[in-house]
């Protein structure tokens, strides 16, 4: 088992957040989907994920903490946090008896799972959020609250930036659209979310392959120039599954 890890995806909507989790030991993994996704990856793969989880009520995940935690899942990813604190917001703050008390709340209930995360879980957790642009043009969450003003981007050191690219000629799974991943700000843009520790990726990946993101967090050197290498495994998907 590779060690824990506390990973941000953040991005507008459609932008191959959730695909890059295709490679991942997907039956080693807990999807809790508060978006409300009738289909998770797509190509076939969701009937691989071990458990797909859509909580009536967002506190629901705080209750389960610990038993995530003794639980044999490895990677636990929530999809997004945003609509997890919204529906705290309209289900525990909004209409509330004392709603300054429901805003306390709702920031304490946000980083008790975030602490949870990253501080006292095992296991790697993969939190995807949408992005908005926030003072002087930055890049940040949607977050409301004590979390949003302090910036849930202070909660991790590795947070990755999904973009798209057009594609010469369609790709091992039929698309003209590459999916990648920015990974920490540059001169051109400045305003990215995204961060991670200096020497550990190039700036831009070519491949939204989370896959490649754990291990080389792990430690594993990657070329980051080979296609052979970045795209290794999505040729093997797609023979898998017939493409």
């Amino acid at each position: 088992m590779s060690q824990k890890k506390t990973i941000l995806v953040i991005s507008e909507p459609a932008m191959g957040k959730t695909l890059s989790l295709r490679n991942l030991p997907l039956e080693k993994m807990l999807y809790i989907n508060f978006d409300a996704k009738s289909e998770v990856l797509g190509l076939g793969l969701d009937e691989r994920i071990k458990k797909i989880l859509i909580p009536e009520d967002p506190l629901q995940i705080n209750q389960l903490l610990e038993t995530i935690e003794e639980s044999d899942y490895e990677y636990v990813v929530i999809d997004t946090i945003d609509f997890y604190a919204e529906q705290i917001e309209s289900m525990h703050v909004i209409g509330s008896e004392n709603t300054m008390q429901g805003w306390s709340n709702y920031g304490q209930y946000l980083k008790e799972l975030l602490n949870f995360a990253r501080l006292k879980s095992s296991k790697t957790w993969i939190f995807m959020s949408h992005v908005q642009s926030g003072v002087k043009g930055k890049e940040t969450s949607t977050l409301k609250g004590s979390v949003g003003k302090q910036g849930l981007e202070s909660y991790f050191q590795t947070i990755l930036v999904p973009y798209t690219y057009d594609l010469a000629q369609p790709n091992v799974f039929g698309s003209v659209i590459g999916y990648g991943f920015i990974t920490k700000p540059t001169a051109s843009n400045r305003n990215t979310a995204a961060r991670s520790t200096i020497g550990t990726f190039p700036d831009i990946i070519k491949n939204n392959d989370l896959d490649l993101i754990l291990r080389r967090l792990d430690g594993e050197k990657i070329d980051w120039n080979d296609d052979d290498v970045i795209f290794e495994k999505d040729k093997l998907l797609a023979k898998k599954l017939g493409l």
